[in-house]
């Protein structure tokens, strides 16, 4: 807003022209009057000079004459008719000894044109100089009636730039002031007036259509803008007001500009490290709580802090806060001393009934108010019951882990437990169909065979579910290693059987990642081993193994030629346990993907299937590429 003492006292605009022009007409009243002095006097002057040459046409030969004859009557008679022509003051007749013969007039002080004449003769054939004249004009004379000229100018031309400033001012005031000013009297009004229905600017119906008139159609449409302007701003306080009012999340209006002040007074005392000063004097926090005001809140608020009224909430904010919120309160401090206009956080506040609840408190400065932060929205959401419910989820979990903990360790104790009865079921059935070979008839020996086999399949499956439970109970720490060396070690484990289907095993570079040898190793070993294992009768094996880069993250892929995954299977050839194919076609205990899945997850990976179009089995896992 414009503060009118902060100028210079009011002066109209038609007396500040009037004065103007009155200023520049003296200006050049008073220059004109210098040139008109300046010329005047030159042709005086000149005129002065004409005088000189007049004596010498009209004067000079008479007194040669009479000086010759020594005639002092008819000489002074002379010398007063010069003395008598205008500007002579002082007229001179003198011999060749230098004896005054006659003379007139006064030689005056001041300033003054003298002219001197040689007086000569011609005696017996030469020019004799018998005499001098001399004559002085005034040029104070001179000057007497151009000055006075001078002044009669000067006033005459003051008195047409006074009339014609005060014609000006006449014409000014009415036709440019007084519309001035009533435009200036409507605009303060409008300040003043309900913004719902403005009072219009009344026009004459006698006005001229000039500009004037433009401006006040001008000041009616402003008028008209500034109406619609603010019953829009009416309907959106309005609406605003009533989300503020009815929203379900508890929402504040705080004033923070006395926090702002003592800010500002601190960093004039201390300086920019505000951190080191509320380190070492953390009771100054108090103190600008104390200097929050509450200044509305709606309905949620309420309902959030068992209020039985916003009387009761209005006011001072430290009524709401607990322990738990000085942290919050902190960090909005810090957010006005850095500038910053919007924050979220935890923190935790206390109803009016003295209970806990714990919040995530939302904190924004509205534009227009960025600069004394007397104006903020804080909105309040409750998450008490959030947190319960991520506490005991995350009790719940624990405990999960805990008992997939036991679960494993019981797997992996009834598994090496299992082992040696297992063992013994088999060495002995085998045994026993040694013993009885030939002994029994056909139906009791291919009993035995099925006890036989059956003892095998449980042989195997025992050691696979060990080898799975060993996986989740490694403790091992993870290390940089090169997967080239965990594929060597599996090509090396299946030599043989590689050696037997005469496969050929192709393997790009591969990358170094992070993780355990041994198991990264078993994991290569038994996708080989099934690519192997699932050949096509009468075709030799193919396995290629290849890795590519993906964001953050390494993919590789271990492709075969062999006898493929049908896609109905894809969800289950992970599982534990779970066979494509009856124990008499392939052979195997149907755990190997199982394990491949659990190491690969246990690092940070995953491992899926592609059906790509084509004969094979497509098997791809990611893993963590090294940082």
């Amino acid at each position: 807003m414009i503060d009118p003492s902060a100028f210079r006292p009011r002066r109209p605009l038609a007396r500040r022209l009037m004065a103007r022009l009155a200023v520049f007409g003296v200006v050049v009243s008073l220059i004109i009057s210098a040139l008109a002095i300046a010329i005047d006097y030159q042709l005086v002057k000149d005129r002065a000079l004409e005088r000189f040459d007049q004596i010498r046409d009209s004067y000079l030969a008479s007194i040669v004459e009479n000086t010759w004859l020594m005639d002092g009557e008819r000489l002074g008679v002379l010398v007063l008719g010069i003395r008598n022509l205008p500007y002579i003051e002082w007229v001179e007749v003198v011999d060749h000894d230098g004896g005054v013969l006659a003379s007139a007039g006064r030689r005056g002080d001041g300033a003054s044109l003298s002219r001197s004449y040689e007086l000569t003769r011609p005696y017996l054939g030469q020019m004799r100089i018998i005499g001098r004249l001399e004559v002085t004009a005034s040029l104070v004379q001179l000057r007497q009636p151009v000055i006075e000229r001078a002044w009669l100018l000067l006033l005459a031309n003051l008195a047409i730039v006074l009339s014609v400033s005060v014609l000006v001012y006449w014409l000014v005031y009415p036709l440019v002031t007084q519309p001035l000013d009533r435009m200036a009297r409507y605009a303060r009004s409008l300040g003043k007036a309900n913004l719902t229905d403005p009072p219009p600017l009344v026009v004459a119906e006698a006005a001229a259509n000039d500009e004037f008139l433009d401006l006040a159609i001008a000041f009616g449409d402003m008028r008209d803008a500034i109406r619609r302007s603010y019953l829009a701003l009416q309907e959106s306080e309005a609406r605003h007001r009533m989300l503020f009012t009815s929203s379900p999340v508890s929402l504040w209006e705080e004033d923070f500009s006395g926090v702002k002040a003592a800010l500002d007074r601190l960093r004039r005392e201390n300086g920019d490290d505000l951190d080191a000063y509320l380190s070492a004097h953390p009771e100054v926090l108090t103190e600008y709580i104390d200097l929050v005001i509450v200044l509305d809140v709606n309905t949620a608020t309420l309902d959030l802090h068992h209020a039985p009224d916003r009387e009761s909430l209005l006011g001072e904010l430290g009524k709401t806060l607990t322990a738990g919120s000085t942290g919050a309160i902190q960090r909005q401090v810090q957010a006005i001393w850095r500038g910053e206009c919007q924050l979220a956080l935890e923190t935790q506040v206390r109803t009016l009934d003295g209970d806990i609840r714990d919040v995530m408190l939302h904190w924004l400065v509205p534009l227009g108010h960025r600069e004394r932060f007397d104006r903020v929205i804080v909105a309040l959401e409750d998450i008490t019951e959030r947190k319960a419910a991520e506490q005991s989820l995350s009790m719940t979990v624990e405990k999960m882990v805990q008992a997939n903990s036991e679960l494993e360790r019981f797997a992996y104790v009834a598994a090496h437990d299992l082992r040696e009865p297992v063992r013994g079921i088999v060495s002995f059935a085998q045994l026993l169909e040694r013993r009885l070979h030939g002994k029994i008839d056909q139906e009791a020996a291919e009993f035995l065979q099925f006890l036989v086999s059956a003892a095998e399949r449980m042989q195997q499956q025992v050691q696979g579910l060990l080898g799975y439970s060993r996986v989740g109970a490694s403790e091992r720490g993870y290390q940089p290693l090169s997967l080239d060396k965990a594929l060597a070690s599996a090509v090396e484990t299946l030599a043989d059987t590689i050696a037997a289907t005469r496969a050929s095993i192709e393997a790009e570079p591969l990358p170094d990642v992070v993780g355990d040898a041994s198991q990264l190793a078993e994991v290569f070993q038994h996708l080989l081993g099934n690519a192997l294992k699932f050949a096509r009768s009468g075709i030799t094996p193919w396995v290629r193994v290849s890795a590519r880069r993906s964001g953050d993250d390494w993919v590789f892929t271990v492709r075969d030629n062999g006898i493929g995954i049908d896609s109905r299977y894809a969800g289950e050839i992970f599982q534990v346990f779970r066979r494509l194919h009856g124990p008499g076609v392939y052979p195997g205990a149907g755990i190997g993907l199982a394990t491949c899945r659990r190491i690969i997850e246990r690092h940070g990976g995953r491992i899926w299937v592609d059906f790509d179009p084509g004969d094979g089995a497509t098997i791809r896992f990611s893993l963590p590429a090294m940082v």
